[in-house]
């Protein structure tokens, strides 16, 4: 019953909103900045039965899904490197931290003249929101195991190594569970950043593409395009990450 109320009360959100746009749109606001949902959606349609939507959208998602492996990796590594090292980490941790506090989209034109514009340029944004995102996750992870649980496994004769794998990685994969929740979608916001700056594809240069030629309702269909597929991620790294996120959260972890 419960349920079936939210599901009621947001439709009648979405319903009143979308009346709204339609009777604002050419009255109130001209069409050319809030093009109305009458001209937006049937756009969107086309655009979804004749693939341009998923052809953008494959696109901006492999570049990402290619840069949070990359980033996550070294993220990872470093991080777990650092965090097992007091020496190397309270060494390193603070440039990683100056250079974590940077914009990364103030970076992209760096990156341009690095890799040029094009596919490597969003990969390589992803990868770099990525890898701090996991690192501090692993890094933490790694630092906030109980002393008490390495003493044990050094107690029963276990190595360096049989810490590492049998304490400090387990304790440190649920935190990098929550890093992936947050690193996942700013992966994607750094690729859709980057198309949009300088790409030739993908949904961030759809949006651009249309929004330089005044076609607003080209440009408010791209936006829907990515608000769905944001909110499908979302929703498809809360399912995900539930479970970890819930044993972290209970202190299990620790």
């Amino acid at each position: 019953m419960h349920r079936a109320k939210i599901a009621v009360a947001q439709i009648a959100i979405i319903a009143v909103l979308l009346t709204t746009w339609e009777l604002v749109s050419g009255r109130l606001i001209n069409d050319i900045m809030i093009s109305a949902p009458s001209n937006v959606f049937p756009l969107f349609w086309e655009w979804l039965t004749t693939g341009v939507i998923l052809d953008a959208a494959l696109q901006t998602f492999s570049n990402a899904a290619l840069g949070m492996v990359l980033g996550g990796t070294a993220g990872i590594a470093v991080g777990v490197v650092l965090g097992q090292s007091r020496l190397l980490g309270d060494t390193f941790e603070p440039f990683i931290t100056a250079l974590y506090t940077m914009p990364k989209f103030a970076l992209i034109p760096l990156f341009i003249m690095w890799v040029g514009i094009g596919s490597a340029l969003g990969v390589l944004t992803a990868a770099v929101v990525a890898f701090f995102l996991i690192f501090f996750n692993t890094f933490f992870g790694i630092r906030e195991v109980k002393q008490s649980l390495i003493n044990s496994v050094r107690i029963m004769g276990g190595s360096t190594l049989d810490v590492l794998w049998r304490v400090r990685l387990p304790s440190a994969l649920v935190w990098v569970f929550a890093g992936l929740k947050l690193a996942v979608p700013q992966a994607i916001v750094g690729v859709v950043v980057a198309e949009m700056l300088a790409g030739d594809q993908g949904l961030g240069h759809l949006v651009a593409r249309n929004a330089s030629s005044f076609n607003s309702a080209g440009t408010y269909a791209a936006l829907i395009a990515l608000l769905l597929a944001g909110f499908l991620i979302d929703r498809i790294m809360s399912a995900l990450t539930k479970k970890p996120l819930e044993w972290k959260n209970s202190g299990s972890a620790m």
